[in-house]
């Protein structure tokens, strides 16, 4: 199975191809790297919160524990 993309991943991507000055990349990489904790966390709690009845793949018909579980196998990270 082929990890997914996060909205956050894509948007780094996308930005890498600007041309900006070596200090504001630092801080543009550690704003994407800050957004991308928060969307794990999102994605995370939003699993967790869910019916628990559904914490299946429905791609590989996988159990997943918990939304962390869920996210590292989803996601890759």
């Amino acid at each position: 199975m082929e990890n997914k993309q996060t909205a956050v991943e894509c948007l780094k991507e996308k930005l890498m191809y600007l041309d900006f000055h070596p200090n504001t990349l630092v801080d543009v990489l550690q704003w994407i790297e800050q957004a991308k904790q928060m969307e794990k966390e999102q994605i995370v709690k939003a699993w967790n919160d869910g019916d628990h009845a559904y914490f299946y793949s429905k791609e590989t018909g996988k159990d997943f524990e918990n939304g962390e579980q869920y996210y590292k196998e989803t996601y890759g990270k």
